[in-house]
């Protein structure tokens, strides 16, 4: 069996070790990107993790950052044009997948833990035993927070921690912001979410995953610091990626060759 792992995200799409590329906002455009680089591998199956919402059989039902895809049957689409099997799923749950099951995870043998991308947005998935459940953690709402998320809600918690709504409001991207008063206060905004999404699905450990949580110590200590205050009635551990930004292409892969005994609930 030879499977190709895709990641679509909202400002990177990866295709296995084959490709690397600016996600196009286009739907065909992008879809022509990956069948060229895929179908040089002759797959005969794929497992790919995009950036939004899909249903069961790889339709895209919200994706924030990709307006243009909503509606389109990526999962068919690709499956008729690569000749072979198709598996879709939130770039969270796979995130979470690859952390779990794939070799040097950071999430192996937990079974109720999480997995929180923090990249161009926020996404979450969840582990309960032998079911894995896409949530929409990043978009749980902050009190005194007023901002407009394109969500349509306001007050989300992707405002205040997404990479792209704060590199809006700063005017640069947050990889160049080395001042660590910036980074303590985005702990504290980020820490309670950590906190509550482990309360509510009973979480023992959550992994974080995403070009923003790639960063050094300027983030992970004042995290690790403000999810232990925090963290008293159901204590949570918060671990690097083990995979770091390839997760949810690792968990693409385990996605496509069936994630048994589990079931991935959209």
């Amino acid at each position: 069996m030879t499977v190709v792992a895709v990641d679509i995200g909202g400002t990177w799409t990866r295709v296995a070790d084959v490709a690397r590329f600016p996600t196009d906002p286009d739907y065909d455009r992008e879809l022509a990107m990956i069948v060229d680089a895929a179908a040089s591998t002759n797959p005969t199956a794929a497992g790919v993790s995009f950036g939004g919402r899909v249903t069961s059989d790889g339709t895209v039902r919200v994706s924030l950052n990709l307006r243009g895809y909503e509606g389109r049957a990526l999962g068919a689409d690709l499956a008729a044009a690569l000749g072979c099997p198709v598996r879709v799923a939130h770039d969270a749950t796979c995130g979470l997948l690859g952390e779990a099951f794939a070799p040097g995870g950071a999430l192996h043998g937990v079974e109720r833990c999480g997995y929180l991308t923090l990249s161009t947005g926020v996404g979450a998935a969840v582990r309960l035993g032998s079911t894995v459940l896409t949530t929409e953690a990043g978009h749980q709402l902050v009190a005194g927070n007023d901002l407009p998320c394109a969500c349509g809600q306001t007050g989300c918690l992707e405002t205040l921690v997404g990479g792209r709504a704060l590199a809006e409001r700063l005017g640069r991207p947050l990889d160049t912001v080395d001042d660590p008063g910036f980074w303590q206060v985005y702990s504290e905004r980020l820490a309670p979410g950590l906190v509550n999404l482990a309360l509510t699905a009973g979480l023992s450990v959550i992994a974080l995953g995403g070009a923003v949580a790639l960063r050094g110590d300027d983030l992970w200590r004042p995290l690790w610091s403000e999810v232990a205050r925090l963290s008293r009635y159901n204590t949570v551990e918060v671990r690097k990626a083990g995979l770091g930004g390839g997760a949810p292409l690792a968990g693409a892969a385990v996605l496509a060759d069936g994630p048994a005994p589990l079931e991935v609930l959209h």
